[in-house]
């Protein structure tokens, strides 16, 4: 796993968004999010972004708890957020661009 891509939307926590399916598959996928470390979030976030909807509706939820003032994940998860306005994906710089304009 160390070589992937850290852009690589096939991470094991991407992979396991896209295909959870019942109401147990997608709380443990928001549990895995939340336990995350930082790193490997920040590397998870162009996939994470891309999500299906209602996937992307739970990523956008833990995110918002991650970025609250004085969060400790803030700043890193903003700056990358920041980056990935630029994104090759045209439904990721909109995704990132809406959680920019209200990032609590």
């Amino acid at each position: 796993m160390a070589d992937e891509d850290p852009d690589d939307p096939g991470s094991t926590l991407v992979r396991s968004g896209k295909s959870a399916l019942t109401f147990t598959e997608m709380a443990t996928f928001v549990r895995d999010l939340e336990a995350r470390p930082t790193v490997r979030l920040l590397d998870d976030l162009p996939g994470l972004m891309a999500l299906p909807d209602a996937k992307y509706n739970l990523v956008v939820l833990v995110l918002r708890k991650k970025t609250r003032p004085g969060g400790t994940e803030r700043s890193a998860i903003l700056e990358r957020l920041l980056q990935l306005k630029s994104a090759e994906d045209p439904a990721v710089r909109a995704r990132v661009q809406a959680f920019l304009d209200r990032p609590e």
